[in-house]
């Protein structure tokens, strides 16, 4: 993949290149002890081994611990990050983390912790990150909640839409009804990206269609969730997630191989590990109030 060239106006961006491979996140929650770094480092990894462009759609943050959140609950939060500056340091410690791997993030989207994050502290926790993330000859890109990536190969378009998500978690149908209502609404898109649930799924949906010079003809419009990094069932004894009648998730992202305009979809899904308290998750220093 050469000639990878980037611009966004408004909420499109354009990407040109020969080919593309790219690797789709979500869901990392990154400053949660229930987020699990070294599967997502691991998936990092194997995006520069094979040359993979880096998309976040939404929830790169936890972000829930804010003195003005009503989510609040500081068992939820790595130690280190606690402290008077916690949203400045996991803005600060992401970038560092990442530093080695900044040339593959081409975009980073915020999702609904970010966006509760901007309302309850009036802080763009995705816009500073992709900043520090920039070097003048790289830029990380800001995207918005939902928006638009035209994927160009020499006459070739592929027209994108990401959506972070919304809604519950779905259980019993994975939100795959979603993949019907959006087909709908979104009649013009090849690939549509969907991250929030924290389930997986590739659904392939194959449309009749005819244009303007009567040719008749069938295309896919290709329907993918990424499922993310946090395991925030745990062990299934307890918490939020489990009171509330959550259940156990996927981890991972997906790959996606862009060639002459045909897509294949591979995904990068893990069994979770079961996790109890964060003494389980977290391998740092535990501090006294632990």
């Amino acid at each position: 993949m050469n000639n990878f060239k980037i611009t966004k106006i408004g909420n499109v961006i354009t990407i040109n290149s020969d080919g593309f491979r790219i690797m789709v996140m979500s869901d990392i929650h990154f400053d949660s002890p229930f987020s699990n770094r070294k599967l997502f480092f691991h998936d990092l990894d194997f995006a520069a081994k094979n040359k993979a462009k880096v998309f976040v759609i939404g929830d790169f943050f936890d972000a829930m611990q804010g003195r003005f959140d009503p989510r609040r609950d500081m068992s939820q939060l790595r130690p280190e990050y606690r402290r008077a500056d916690y949203y400045d340091y996991i803005v600060e410690d992401a970038a560092k983390l990442l530093k080695p791997y900044r040339s593959l993030f081409s975009l980073i989207t915020p999702g609904n912790h970010e966006a509760a994050t901007l309302k309850n502290a009036n802080t763009d926790l995705i816009g500073r990150l992709t900043k520090k993330m920039s070097t003048p000859g790289h830029t990380v890109h800001t995207g918005g909640y939902g928006g638009i990536i035209r994927l160009i190969e020499g006459k070739k378009i592929v027209p994108v839409k990401y959506f972070h998500g919304s809604g519950g978690e779905a259980p019993v149908t994975r939100g795959a009804i979603q993949t019907s209502r959006q087909a709908v609404f979104l009649p013009d898109f090849q690939i549509v990206l969907n991250g929030h649930s924290h389930h997986a799924y590739w659904i392939p949906i194959v449309r009749e269609r005819v244009n303007p010079s009567g040719d008749h003809y069938f295309d896919i419009q290709h329907h993918v969730r990424t499922p993310g990094y946090n395991m925030s069932y745990g062990d299934g004894s307890g918490g939020w997630e489990v009171t509330r009648g959550g259940v156990p998730k996927p981890m991972g992202s997906f790959m996606l191989d862009i060639n002459d305009g045909f897509v294949i979809p591979t995904p990068l899904i893990n069994i979770p590990i079961p996790v109890g308290g964060i003494n389980d998750v977290f391998q740092g220093t535990i501090f006294p109030q632990e």
